[in-house]
């Protein structure tokens, strides 16, 4: 989980051309953002959360704390305004038969 802050740079899913263009969500992405999933951003400690259309692509620079995701209607610029706390995992044993 890391606090983020998403900017929406482009709205291309609309008929009202930049709607919503320029609005900044802040919360906690808790995974990275996939393709064909929805990008969930908790945005306060009562539950409410930002979710997107399904991410078509995620680009990033190699040295820069940004990432930009393109879902089916826009464009997110995410800004990392803190470091990944990662949930402990829990190891799964397999047993061959």
């Amino acid at each position: 989980m890391v606090s983020v802050t998403a900017r929406k740079i482009r709205d291309h899913g609309r008929e009202h051309g930049s709607l919503g263009v320029g609005r900044v969500y802040a919360g906690y992405l808790i995974s990275y953002p996939s393709v064909g999933r929805g990008m969930v951003i908790f945005r306060d400690p009562n539950g409410h959360r930002m979710v997107t259309t399904p991410v078509k692509r995620v680009l990033s620079a190699f040295d820069d704390d940004r990432l930009y995701v393109e879902t089916e209607n826009s464009v997110y610029q995410l800004t990392f305004r803190g470091e990944i706390q990662v949930a402990p995992q829990l190891a799964v044993a397999s047993r061959a038969t």
